[in-house]
């Protein structure tokens, strides 16, 4: 099978899940990713990139290419220059990256081959919210207008499958979990130390409204202790981050708080090892990379209930709170502060493990693979 891949340009999740999903199943299928030469804010390319060639990058053969000079015709012209199967299309909401090869397919303007789309989230409560009114006309016209009538969607959880439904109520949905990479050679190598009083707090994701970095910032004003809590990630909303940054200033001087700037993937596990707790109210996720990544790094996650990571304090690995319970969560935080050494290992230990332990279900690749029917 040959298939045919337009990731949007969001980066963190969306990305690593196109990673792992081209390195297990490269053996069934070859990949074509069409993708942005530069993150979403840059004004320059990635350094050391070809753009407006294939280039093969690990498993995938891989266009860069400058959104901004993406027409309808330069998007025609590469879909019709390979010879594909399918089209995997890794958001809904993005003009160039979906709605394009869409309508280009509904026009007849490229082959008619399958397409299947994979909202990533963006059909949760929590996402749905931002720029509401916008949102709410482009799902209106699409649906008068019935562009996605024949399309497969792909959704990560009996939860996103429900959310897809409302919006489309159609049946051509197929729930596949978000492959990860095998860490089964992995141990345990946490070595930080905890001290009483003392809490190393870290955010790690997009600094966007939906993964709502305000709320750390509103919850550590109220804990009482020795807080130090570093900031990861690119600023993809930069009104959002003046307001951030002004709460920021207006913490107490026990609260230290450092924006550190973005993170290559092969640094994201070695920072949640340098750290305590990972911070994360998140408006929603459809699945949530960094949680995973969080706990192979044997960092329990303090996160929100708009997850699919659920029962965390029962399993005793980290906590999935009501986003409305500030009491719960200044509760937990405090829990954390005053936890010694001992204590703390034992719960970074079993975070590891539960981390490990979810991402080697086979069921998972069984399911991706019939998704796209290989």
């Amino acid at each position: 099978m040959t298939g045919y891949y337009i990731p949007s340009i969001k980066g963190g999740g969306p990305i690593r899940s196109i990673k792992n999903l081209v390195d297990s199943l490269s053996d069934k299928a070859d990949f074509y990713i069409i993708t942005s030469d530069r993150d979403l804010g840059d004004n320059e390319p990635f350094s050391n990139i070809e753009t407006d060639e294939w280039v093969q990058v690990g498993n995938a053969n891989v266009l860069y290419i400058n959104t901004s000079k993406l027409t309808w015709l330069k998007m025609e012209k590469i879909i019709n220059s390979l010879n594909f199967d399918m089209i995997y299309l890794n958001s809904f909401f993005s003009y160039k990256y979906s709605f394009m090869p869409v309508m280009l397919r509904r026009m007849k303007r490229i082959p008619k081959t399958p397409i299947v789309i994979a909202p990533r989230g963006e059909f949760s409560p929590g996402a749905l919210k931002l720029k509401n009114e916008k949102k709410k006309i482009y799902i209106f016209f699409t649906k008068i207008l019935g562009v996605y009538n024949d399309i497969l969607w792909h959704g990560t959880t009996e939860t996103e499958k429900y959310h897809i439904k409302q919006i489309f109520n159609t049946s051509k949905i197929i729930i596949a979990n978000n492959l990860t990479e095998d860490y089964s050679m992995l141990n345990y190598k946490k070595k930080i130390e905890k001290k009483k009083g003392k809490l190393k707090i870290v955010f790690v994701s997009r600094i966007h409204p939906k993964k709502n970095l305000t709320k750390s910032i509103e919850l550590l004003n109220k804990i009482n202790g020795e807080i130090e809590f570093n900031i990861y990630g690119p600023i993809e909303d930069e009104g959002y981050w003046m307001r951030c940054k002004k709460m920021i200033q207006e913490l107490p001087q026990n609260i230290k708080v450092v924006y550190r700037g973005i993170l290559s993937h092969a640094q994201v596990r070695e920072v949640f090892m340098e750290h305590h707790v990972f911070l994360f109210p998140t408006l929603g996720e459809n699945y949530g990379h960094v949680i995973s990544e969080a706990l192979i790094g044997g960092c329990p996650v303090i996160v929100s209930d708009r997850t699919p990571w659920n029962n965390l304090e029962k399993k005793q690995v980290g906590w999935d709170i009501p986003l409305k319970n500030d009491d719960k969560f200044i509760e937990v935080l405090n829990y954390c502060l005053q936890l010694n050494q001992d204590e703390y290992e034992k719960i970074a230990k079993r975070a590891f493990s539960f981390g490990k332990e979810r991402s080697l279900n086979p069921n998972d690749k069984i399911d991706t693979e019939r998704l796209f029917n290989i």
